[in-house]
């Protein structure tokens, strides 16, 4: 866990050609670098090399091994390979050829599921002339041609086929399907006479025999297509069981290769030598140089080089403020030299979404959702309550992952919720508890619930006298997270030697700091509010406090920092959005839950009507709940806090390297760092 992003150092390699696949293997199997293409002065100097003959080879493996695996049936695959060279593997590679096997089986596979089609085709077609005691023969010939027609919007349809095709034969079999018979070379004008009058049809193919025999022995056949397509696909088994666990290993030894090879493009190169440079993170370092040494026996030099190019960012955080840098790289990622504000979001987001959402209830149903959640994503073949196309739905919108980190990051979320719930003593609105802090209102006093206790038999504070005190709280929450932002802020421009940055944050502190003085002093100066040093001190310190930080900002900013200067008072304040939101939500389960009592107390009629409006009225309210917080509270974080310290920007770091599945690498940068 860091609040910084991992320092990268920015290294060149320069080898041997003779050593080049064993350095670069190295760095691979490593995954610790990012390859960047050389600069143009080295290149100039060594010039620069292109994938050959070898690359061509691989890649050409590589597409025929692809297409083993598409079509070969998958099995376990229980070991895992390592291949000793690329000579090894093309040599492997060769020994498995079942190119024109596959191709046998896949044209055969293919030509059964056309036959199959063609019979299911002829079979639903039988099917509509199901009870006809006629030779099919007699709908097709050389000068007639027949359909099947349906889907009429109304029974004046048939006749009016009639009308538009005169010498067409329309009929109603005893199964209310419609046939119509046309002379041949009519199509055209059927189809278009369905179009108008939105119809739909479907050709009856060339048959003979009466329905019933005719569709046993489409039945008799297709029992024996789908035969020989099961032993076709037994055969299909039989070759992987075989051949599949060392095709996927070459496969994938064969794209690891490929990738290698490509790093050409980003080498200099002479005849005898190479060069070539990266990104690694300062704690990969020393062990990355132990690796390619061995790699290399000695023989290459590796060291660090300046650069005015920002480093890629990688960022350092323990896995359980890991799921929260989703948020972040959804805002933007910070560059190496800032603050990594995973763990701040992690702990002021949920407390926030939990403050706006203010009722246990609520909280409950976010934290059961949230866990089902994450057991459905992250459970293989889990059940779901939920519609599967509701289901497909939200995967397609936010993907697999979006959905996961949304369920972990509501789980604190909810039960900060559930907390400050217990506060109001708000159940879905509903006063459950002997005890409330912070009373709603009086209305539930003489009312039973359900069989509980009317309402609560203590109660701390009215909610309506202490709205102006959580206001002034909010505020407060406003003006630290403000101060804390624009110090992050300080702290960088000072790191970064940036010495106008560093006094444009010392000047806005001041401003904010200032203004909030001067606004307490007057809040609470009862009427007798006094600019005088002698009798009010405090008030004309902060507003001197705030005019040197307008001339700060004005001189290290200029004109554009004098134009900003609202945007302090607005942030501070947007802070009590927090306390809108929250009462936002109790006063309206609170009102929804009152509507309900006094219908419920009268005819069964309303009381069922109240049912109904508490039910659409707390799903209504649960739905603002969960998007309301979740929207502002990031909102607050990104807008109102990062503006303070954050740039952004930042390029997330690529490794070079392969997530390997079924082969084994050669190094390991862990015995390097022993």
């Amino acid at each position: 866990m860091a609040l910084m992003p991992e320092k990268m150092h920015r290294v060149r390699i320069i080898g041997s050609n003779l050593r080049k696949d064993h350095i670069i293997t190295a760095l691979h199997d490593a995954g610790v670098i990012q390859l960047e293409t050389v600069p143009a002065d080295l290149t100039k100097i060594m010039g620069q090399s292109k994938p050959g003959e070898l690359y061509r080879k691989v890649n050409r493996y590589l597409q025929i091994y692809r297409g083993y695996e598409n079509i070969l049936p998958p099995v376990p695959v229980k070991t895992s390979r390592e291949f000793a060279s690329i000579d090894e593997l093309l040599d492997e590679a060769s020994k498995i050829d079942l190119e024109e096997e596959l191709r046998i089986i896949k044209a055969t596979e293919s030509d059964l599921l056309s036959e199959m089609k063609e019979i299911n085709n002829r079979l639903e077609a039988v099917a509509s002339l199901d009870g006809l005691n006629y030779d099919l023969s007699i709908f097709n010939g050389s000068t007639i041609s027949s359909y099947i027609a349906k889907g009429f919007e109304d029974e004046g349809s048939v006749p009016m086929i009639r009308e538009k095709l005169p010498d067409a034969t329309v009929f109603r079999l005893p199964n209310q399907a419609v046939i119509i018979t046309i002379p041949a070379k009519k199509d055209a004008e059927l189809a278009r006479v369905a179009s108008e009058l939105k119809f739909s049809i479907s050709h009856i193919p060339e048959m003979s025999g009466k329905p019933e025999e005719y569709s046993k022995s489409m039945k008799d056949r297709l029992a024996l297509k789908t035969k020989d397509l099961e032993e076709l696909h037994n055969d299909l088994m039989d070759v992987s069981k075989e051949h599949y666990e060392s095709i996927v290993q070459i496969r994938e030894q064969l794209e690891i290769e490929n990738k290698k090879l490509e790093v050409s493009d980003k080498l200099a190169s002479t005849q005898d030598s190479f060069a070539l440079e990266g990104w690694i993170p300062q704690k990969h370092y020393d062990s990355l140089v132990s690796l390619v040494n061995k790699a290399a026996d000695n023989s290459v030099i590796i060291k660090t080089v300046e650069t005015k190019e920002d480093p890629p960012t990688l960022l350092s955080n323990s896995k359980r403020f890991k799921t929260f840098e989703f948020f972040i790289n959804f805002y933007s990622l910070p560059k190496e030299y800032e603050f990594d504000p995973t763990m701040i979001f992690a702990f002021i987001f949920p407390f926030f979404f939990g403050l706006m959402v203010g009722d246990w209830g609520y909280g409950l149903v976010i934290l059961a959702a949230a866990l089902w959640m994450k057991k459905k994503l992250t459970t293989p073949g889990a059940k779901t309550i939920m519609p599967k196309a509701l289901t497909k739905f939200a995967l397609t919108v936010f993907g697999r992952n979006a959905l996961l980190v949304l369920a972990k990051a509501l789980v604190p979320a909810s039960l900060v919720a559930i907390v400050v719930g217990l506060l109001f003593n708000g159940f879905f609105g509903f006063p459950l508890l002997p005890v409330t802090v912070f009373e709603v209102s009086s209305s539930f006093h003489n009312i039973s619930i359900f069989g509980f206790p009317p309402t609560p038999s203590v109660t701390i504070f009215h909610l309506q006298l202490m709205i102006p005190k959580l206001l002034l709280f909010t505020g407060y929450v406003g003006l630290a997270m403000v101060t804390f932002g624009l110090v992050l802020g300080l702290v960088n421009e000072t790191r970064l030697k940036h010495r106008k940055g560093a006094a444009s944050k010392i000047g806005w502190l001041l401003m904010a700091w200032g203004l909030a003085l001067f606004g307490l002093n007057l809040i609470h100066s009862s009427g007798s509010f006094s600019l005088s040093f002698a009798t009010n001190p405090e008030a004309p310190i902060s507003l001197i406090a705030f005019v040197v930080g307008i001339v700060v900002v004005a001189l290290s900013e200029g004109a554009m920092g004098l134009i900003e200067i609202p945007s302090i008072i607005s942030h501070i304040l947007s802070y009590t959005r927090i306390l809108g939101i929250l009462l936002s939500a109790v006063y309206l389960s609170y009102v929804i839950d009152l509507i309900f009592l006094k219908l419920a107390t009268k005819d069964p009629l309303m009381a069922v009507v109240g049912a109904i409006v508490l039910i659409l009225g707390q799903l209504f309210t649960l739905g603002i709940a969960i998007l309301e917080p979740g929207i502002q509270g990031a909102r607050l974080i990104y807008v109102e806090f990062f503006s303070k310290f954050y740039y952004g920007n930042g390029k997330i770091f690529r490794p070079f390297r392969t997530i390997r599945k079924y082969t084994t690498p050669k190094f390991n940068l862990e015995s390097a760092r022993k």
